[in-house]
């Protein structure tokens, strides 16, 4: 019983400072919100003693950073690369949390992580470099690239399949 009022405690606290914070500062649109989110999710995980959500309050944590930071960033990337950023940032902290909680899944949620940061690290290059010849191959190559790894995983599960 005292873990629920605790936990309510916590969610009520938050939601508070959200509105006061919305309404003194002045931030609008899904970052905040999805920020919130986030922390009430990892908040709610570290009360449980990180059993929980885990990975869904990293990921919303880092999507509504991802949306904050794109005017900041905009001279440095595209405003759909600040996002990739943030949700790349949000699976890398989940499987951080994840791995200091001793309960890393495998793959875990490093791999989309760094795809993510990656593409978004790809695109800062590309936007601050000239297009060369070879960015604009990458670009022609990379969706076959997707569907060849998806076909090496599709017959990989298959031959792992017993009949």
């Amino acid at each position: 019983m005292r873990d629920r009022g605790l936990v309510a405690g916590v969610v009520l606290v938050l939601v508070g400072l959200y509105i006061i914070l919305s309404r003194t500062v002045g931030f609008g649109g899904p970052g905040p919100i999805l920020l919130l989110l986030g922390a009430i999710f990892l908040t709610l995980s570290a009360l449980r003693r990180w059993r929980g959500p885990i990975l869904p309050g990293a990921v919303l944590l880092g999507l509504g950073a991802g949306f904050l930071l794109q005017r900041p960033m905009q001279d440095w990337m595209p405003h759909w690369a600040a996002i990739l950023l943030g949700l790349g940032a949000g699976f890398l902290l989940a499987a951080a949390l994840e791995a200091a909680a001793g309960r890393l899944r495998h793959p875990g949620p490093i791999v989309p992580g760094v795809i993510l940061v990656a593409i978004a690290a790809l695109a800062v290059v590309s936007q601050r470099a000239e297009s060369s010849r070879f960015l604009l191959w990458l670009g022609t190559i990379w969706p076959w690239a997707l569907v060849a790894g998806g076909i090496l995983l599709v017959i990989g599960a298959l031959r792992g399949r017993k009949t």
